[in-house]
């Protein structure tokens, strides 16, 4: 130790002065942890059912459970029928699509009350055969937005438009698409138009005057449909077949056949553009073909695919591959065509199962409307004692076409074809015959 130095052990020397004062620790300062991010991107969170609105979502889906009132109709086709569309509109139409390629269409009916306790009202539909479209290719899907009617055969594709517009289409499946355009108001006119290259058509989508196609490959979106050469392709990566098709004004929406589901801006380019992939579809590891698709309540989009599954996923977030509401009970492994519809009011949801039975959902609890899903059939001695609840009875065959409609202002119903016959349900209707 030397006088007037220190020694710095640090450093391993000595230094002139006195040692340096002994540093002291920062004060410790207790810092706020941070939010962690909100996970709203990817997990929106759902509007609460209130006890009331549960409540009252319960004892509307009891009350539509309960039903009981029907009547049917034999419809004289020379096949079974595959497809039943009715017009919102007045006067009302319905149209028929049968297993050999036929169309029917209807305006009238004679109505046959019966005493039988177990005799429901027999509806005689006039079904005159309007054209066949192809011996050998059953009609698939008919649309109709506002005057215009789209009828889709597997094979073929069938328009019609009212006395208003007077005019219809067809075209032909096989290696050429041809559409036969009509002016019902003059007879013997008929136009043909050939898509060349648009083949194999299972879908379509009619909004307005605006037709989009569901191919081999592809959709096909036709701006004007008396325009023909206007076609636009909307493709997909994989050039995998389309089996459904919805949109709202802009925004397109494609089910595949490879279990792809992808959304098409109809604003951009569709040459520039393969479509956006929604909820990381193309990571699925067992994909299932997309059989159905349905935007319902603003935001919402119903799908239901090849392996049972049935929910709704979020739109807004197409990024979260976590659907919104599932709904138990679906049954399905391989029917490519089953019925699904939802009603005007996009309270419920209805769909038939390949066993023959029809499931209902609430769309806004995902609650069934028959809590016993796997009940067997209503065991009747009537022929037609079982069929009178729609939720309890068992077809002979797979139901392929349904749909619900609001008729005479107040009725909701069920419209349901199965084989060559017609049922329609009367929704939360309670016969009085027991």
């Amino acid at each position: 130790m030397f006088p007037g130095f220190y020694f710095d052990d640090h450093r391993n020397r000595y230094f002139p002065g006195s040692p340096p004062a002994p540093r002291r620790p920062p004060p410790v300062v207790a810092v706020a942890a941070r939010p962690a991010r909100l996970k709203l991107l990817h997990h929106p969170p759902l509007l609460p059912v209130t006890p009331a609105n549960a409540g009252y979502s319960d004892r509307y889906c009891a009350h539509i459970a309960s039903t009981s009132r029907f009547d049917l109709s034999p419809a004289s086709t020379f096949g079974d029928i595959t497809h039943f569309c009715s017009s919102s509109v007045s006067p009302t139409r319905r149209y028929l699509g049968d297993s050999k390629g036929w169309l029917y269409s209807s305006s009238s009916y004679q109505s046959s009350s019966s005493s039988s306790d177990s005799t429901p009202d027999l509806q005689m539909y006039i079904w005159p055969p309007e054209i066949n479209l192809h011996s050998h290719s059953q009609v698939s899907s008919v649309n109709i937005s506002g005057q215009y009617c789209v009828q889709v055969p597997v094979n073929l594709l069938f328009l019609h438009l009212p006395a208003s517009f007077a005019f219809s289409s067809a075209t032909c499946f096989g290696p050429v698409s041809r559409i036969a355009v009509q002016n019902t108001a003059v007879s013997g006119r008929t136009t043909l138009i050939t898509l060349n290259q648009v083949h194999d058509v299972r879908t379509s989508h009619l909004l307005g005057s605006q037709l989009i196609l569901g191919a081999k490959g592809r959709a096909v979106y036709l701006p004007d449909i008396d325009i023909s050469e206007s076609t636009q392709i909307l493709r997909n990566r994989q050039n995998s077949d389309i089996f459904a098709i919805d949109r709202n004004e802009r925004l397109v929406y494609l089910g595949a056949r490879n279990g792809s589901l992808t959304r098409h801006d109809l604003r951009i380019p569709l040459d520039e553009s393969n479509g956006q992939w929604l909820y990381s579809s193309k990571n699925t590891k067992v994909p299932s073909s997309v059989l159905y698709l349905r935007l319902i309540q603003d935001y919402q989009l119903l799908v239901s695919k090849m392996n049972g599954e049935l929910c709704t996923y979020d739109t807004r977030f197409p990024l979260q591959n976590v659907p919104i509401t599932s709904f138990k009970g679906h049954c399905n492994t391989i029917s490519p065509k089953l019925g699904i519809c939802v009603d005007p009011a996009q309270n419920f949801l209805v769909a038939a199962g390949e066993d023959g039975r029809i499931r209902g959902w609430s769309l806004r609890t995902g609650k069934a409307l028959n809590n016993d899903l796997t009940a067997p059939s209503v065991t009747q001695t009537s022929d037609f004692g079982q069929f009178r609840n729609p939720f309890k009875a068992k077809f002979p065959v797979p139901v392929s076409t349904m749909q619900i409609v609001e008729e005479n202002g107040n009725d909701i119903c069920l419209w349901v074809g199965c084989r060559q016959t017609l049922y329609r349900y009367f929704l939360g209707q309670v016969s009085l015959e027991r």
